[in-house]
């Protein structure tokens, strides 16, 4: 049976293509299905951790995530059709991490807050965990490892031990299926613009990677886990520096003038 469903998918497979960098991506799943494991991977994770739902940090991660939010849907609309956003944060001082999940279901962990410091930092963060999730990036690790098609149509509560690991590690949840380096950049580039449209300081960005790669030399850091160097995304950052400030300053003038409205 998944020799058939297999050579089925390979055979309806579509190739897609990534946002900004137009680079081509084969996916075997449809929208609507990695809503729908988003979703189910969201209600099953959250009944298992402990969530902060209330205080100045869960505020600062609701206000952070509406804004990040609106700038996807306005940068991304169609990438991010139909989501229905939900940010939580996860009380574990010794996980430094964040992620995303199809449909907009968002988690930050407590113990990534000393690392980003403040809050334009830890917006980059957020919103990278966004952009790999516009960029359709765990759905195209999945489709690589050709498991995306046999599980694509099953709920989360229906899968074995083995599958649910699989579709969550797509996602950078659990044991995690390393994100190529590639699609890191990409989810890089894409999260600047995102928090920068949404009115964060993209210049945070230079000091909050050194800041984690001194993090991760001293105790492993999942966040990082999988990335390039902080050095080699830096570099990266400096170059796209020019165009992520336009969307900055449009941003900062924007809620000046709506503020001198009101």
């Amino acid at each position: 049976m998944y020799k058939f469903l297999l050579a089925t998918i390979v055979f309806v497979g579509g190739c897609s293509h990534a946002p900004e960098t137009g680079r081509s991506q084969l996916i075997m799943m449809s929208h609507s299905q990695e809503m729908r494991l988003g979703q189910d991977a969201f209600t099953e994770i959250v009944k298992e951790e402990k969530l902060v739902t209330s205080g100045a940090n869960y505020e600062m991660v609701q206000r952070i995530g509406e804004k990040v939010a609106l700038a996807s849907d306005r940068m991304y609309p169609n990438a991010v059709r139909g989501y229905q956003w939900k940010f939580a944060l996860i009380k574990d001082k010794e996980m430094v991490n964040a992620w995303a999940l199809p449909g907009g279901k968002c988690a930050v962990y407590t113990g990534l807050l000393p690392v980003t410091e403040n809050e334009d930092a830890l917006a980059i963060v957020m919103a990278h965990e966004v952009a790999h999730v516009i960029a359709r990036h765990g759905a195209e690790r999945s489709s690589r490892s050709m498991v995306a098609g046999i599980i694509a149509g099953v709920a989360m509560d229906e899968m074995n031990a083995t599958d649910r690991a699989i579709v969550l590690g797509a996602y950078g949840i659990g044991v995690a299926l390393p994100f190529s380096r590639t699609q890191e950049t990409e989810a890089d580039q894409l999260g600047l613009y995102i928090a920068a449209d949404a009115g964060y300081d993209p210049r945070e960005a230079i000091p909050l990677w050194q800041r984690m790669g001194k993090a991760g030399k001293k105790a492993p850091v999942e966040f990082l886990s999988t990335h390039p160097s902080s050095e080699s995304r830096i570099t990266k950052i400096q170059g796209w520096m020019p165009r992520v400030m336009m969307y900055y300053d449009n941003a900062v003038a924007h809620e000046a003038a709506v503020g001198n409205i009101q």
